[in-house]
């Protein structure tokens, strides 16, 4: 088993026979400021249960997923050890993040806070991103991704219409527990020749609120059995 990737959250090893063991950790994302936050993108601490949670959380929602013949990357798992195997992906680019919004709240109350209060609802906004701490993950418009070759114009409606449905059926999901999801991300590689589901589906990838508080990671996750 070779390391070949120590990453904030996950460190991703190559397995003997071509697939790849995702090893989750404990550490917790967020701002500068110490302020935990999926959208952030810094290491702000750790704390222990974290990587078992977001693990936990993964592979009951890959598993939701499947049933509903959504392709992703997931093979197995091992709970205990919070290990997930996975198939070997392609990114596209150096990686592209998929949001959906709900409501108005972090980065984009922070860029367009002058036309939206925190909270207020939105009609589903579909963003992209582009994975790049140093810019702070810019967004990229259909056209942009286009003109930079990181997307053709065919693969941004698919991952667009596969994103809406798998953002709405976890909302749904949380919807079922009491829960409102808030926002979310997700990513997508090339897998066997097919865009597909990659990386996680776990706390540090949505905000996700119960009676109008948002719910920390360990709390979120206990509540996904």
């Amino acid at each position: 088993m070779e390391l070949v990737k120590t990453g904030k959250t996950k460190d991703v090893y190559k397995l003997p026979d071509g697939n790849y063991l995702l090893k989750f950790k404990d550490t917790v994302t967020g701002h500068p400021s110490g302020e935990s936050d999926p959208g952030g993108n810094v290491v702000v601490g750790s704390v222990a249960g974290v990587g078992s949670g977001a693990l936990k959380m993964s592979v009951y929602y890959f598993e939701l997923l499947k049933k509903h013949n959504i392709p992703s990357h997931y093979v197995s798992a091992d709970l205990p050890k919070s290990e997930m195997i996975v198939k070997p992906a392609t990114a596209f680019g150096k990686g592209l993040e998929f949001v959906v919004r709900y409501k108005a709240v972090g980065s984009f109350v922070r860029r367009f806070g002058l036309y939206c209060k925190e909270g207020e609802e939105l009609p589903k906004i579909f963003e992209v991103t582009l994975k790049d701490d140093d810019h702070d993950d810019p967004p990229a418009t259909r056209e942009i991704l286009a003109a930079l070759k990181l997307l053709t114009p065919a693969q941004y409606d698919e991952i667009q219409s596969e994103t809406i449905k798998i953002c709405d059926l976890i909302k749904n999901d949380l919807k079922s527990r009491g829960l409102e999801l808030i926002d979310i991300k997700v990513e997508f590689g090339m897998v066997n020749g097919k865009i597909a589901l990659i990386d996680e589906v776990s706390p540090g990838n949505m905000r996700v609120y119960q009676n109008g508080k948002k719910l920390d990671y360990l709390t979120l996750s206990s509540m996904i059995k």
